[in-house]
């Protein structure tokens, strides 16, 4: 069986420092829906998730990662609903969330479905990196990299709430990212 390439940066520590929530949601998360149910896609090790399971929110966390899984069960217990599946085959019925997330990961095939499992007035919170994170630092695959203004397209059919390209310094880390916020009307 051939195993995860995430697992291992995982098992290494890479991502289990990382406990804060991503400075976007921290700054949009009022907008979905007071307890709604939210979609955390790729969640690595839950840090999203249970920031908004503090907040009342019921989560749902999607992850390929077997370590990951297993460092977000012991760092936030029951807070989040996990569910073991890659992206490309989300098990979330359409129309069920109030709010979907997505930090730093991207599969274009999967933009239509995104967009199905939002309720009406749900709320995306989506950010990555940009082929410029290229210029920064080791190179990445493009495929996962989007294009200048790439991001406000992919999702035109959703209200637009929020929307900026810049460079991000966190971590001792620069990330050229994509961010985007939008309501489904």
């Amino acid at each position: 069986m051939e195993e995860n390439k995430w697992d291992k940066k995982y098992r290494e520590g890479f991502y289990e420092n990382a406990t804060e929530p991503h400075e976007l949601l921290k700054r949009f998360y009022s907008l979905i829906p007071e307890n709604g149910r939210v979609l955390d896609i790729a969640m690595g090790n839950g840090r999203d998730g249970a920031f908004l399971s503090d907040r009342g929110y019921s989560v749902f966390g999607v992850e390929s990662s077997e370590e990951a899984i297993k460092i977000a069960q012991r760092t936030y217990g029951r807070s989040i609903h996990i569910v073991k599946a890659k992206a490309e085959n989300l098990p979330i019925k359409p129309s069920s969330m109030d709010g979907v997330i997505v930090f730093y990961f991207l599969i274009r095939d999967i933009r239509d479905h995104i967009l199905s499992l939002l309720k009406k007035g749900g709320i995306l919170i989506y950010e990555t990196f940009l082929k410029r994170q290229n210029e920064i630092d080791r190179k990445r695959n493009p495929a996962y990299l989007l294009n200048d203004g790439e991001l406000l397209t992919m999702f035109q059919e959703l209200e637009l709430i929020f929307y900026e390209e810049t460079i991000v310094t966190s971590d001792k880390r620069k990330r050229a990212t994509a961010r985007f916020i939008g309501r489904k009307v």
